[in-house]
Order: C-alpha cells, then structure tokens, then sequence
C-alpha cells in the first residue's frame, strides 16, 4: 500500500514539473538571448531588393520626387536623428511606419515600467553608392553591398538614449542605458516574430541594424 502511495505522490510531482516547463516555454525569452539577432545580408538584402527602391547613384537627385520615399523628420517627443554624413533622412514608405511603430511601441514600454520618457537615437537611413563606397572606405566594418541603398533599412543607436526634455520634472524613474538597451531589444523581438524586420545588432557600430520586410 505504502509503494502505490508514493508512485502516486512521484506521479503527481512528475506532471507538476512537466507543467511548470511547459508554463517557462510560454514565457516572452530573457533580454540576453533577444540580443543575439544575427540577421545579416542573407536575409537583410532580398527583403531590401523585394520592397525597396532601385539605389541611387548619387545625390544629386530630388529625393522629395521619388514617391517611393518618404522624409523622416525628427520628432522631441519620440526620436532625434543624428546629423547624418553618409545618409539621408528618406525611407520607404512602410519602413517609415515600422520606424514609428517602434518608436511608438518604446514609449508605451517605458510607460509600462514606471519609467520616464526616452527618445531613440536615429543614426543612418537612405544610402547612395555614392555614399556606400565613401563610408568604405572610411569604415573596415561597412560593406559595398548595402541594404541602406534600399531605402528600407536604418540604425538605432543602442548606446544612446535621449531622456525627453519636457519631462524632466515630471513623473517616471530613470534607466540606465543597459536597461533601455534591453527595453529596445524586446519591442524589436515582438516585431521580428510578427515577421516585421530583420534585425542585425552590431556591436562595433553600436546600432541596430533593422531592415523592413514589407
């Protein structure tokens, strides 16, 4: 009697554990392993070539007639836009809309976490050849086939988070960068399994590297 019991209590313990693993499966995986995004120009270029514009040459066009694109523009509230030396403030489109959606979907992040507000750090949009073979040879990390050329691809910085000046004394705790990288980091998860983008961190360039796919 005493040997059915326990093979009962280890039957039990047996489904409890089974349980609690099926339960660690559903959960939304730990910052340190979203960071390990990998998509490199395999993936990253025939999403540019399918939805992207054919590259320019050089700058010496009128990019506000290319109806493909459309002007980025900074916005205090959301995101600041380096001053950009080797790109220009055009997108696609849809990579427009992914850029703000992420922006959008940072901000609500933070406001979940009790968190004041941050503004993301825009660091490279639309590239020309031009530009491409200038920043080659300027930069041992940078490749001559670019998805910047596409019009469908920008950086984020991740070492770089703008605290929102017209908050500065209002509520919300501040974070450190390495939590706002992490912060970062799952929005661009959520995203990606909506098969959204692609994304590449680059840790040399201390950007994200994200590529719309539609």
């Amino acid at each position: 009697m005493k040997k059915l019991l326990w093979m009962a209590i280890a039957a039990v313990a047996l489904v409890a554990c089974n349980s609690e693993k099926a339960d660690e499966k559903k959960e939304e995986p730990k910052a340190e392993k979203v960071f390990m995004y990998n998509d490199y120009n395999d993936v990253q270029i025939p999403a540019a070539e399918k939805y992207g514009i054919v590259p320019l040459e050089h700058r010496n066009v009128n990019f506000d007639s290319i109806k493909q694109l459309a002007k980025v523009e900074a916005d205090d509230s959301i995101l600041i836009i380096e001053p950009l030396t080797h790109s220009v403030p055009y997108l696609t489109h849809n990579a427009k809309a992914l850029l703000m959606e992420i922006a959008s979907n940072f901000q609500d992040s933070l406001a979940a976490r009790g968190a004041r507000p941050y503004c993301l750090h825009v660091t490279s949009m639309l590239r020309t050849l031009n530009d491409v073979r200038s920043l080659v040879k300027h930069n041992n990390n940078a490749s001559e086939t670019s998805a910047h050329s596409y019009g469908t691809t920008f950086d984020i910085a991740h070492n770089n988070f703008y605290p929102i000046p017209k908050f500065d004394k209002g509520p919300g705790k501040s974070l450190s960068n390495n939590e706002l990288k992490h912060l970062l980091g799952h929005v661009l998860y959520r995203l990606r399994m909506q098969k959204k983008c692609w994304v590449l961190i680059e840790e040399n360039q201390r950007c994200y590297h994200i590529t719309c796919n539609s």
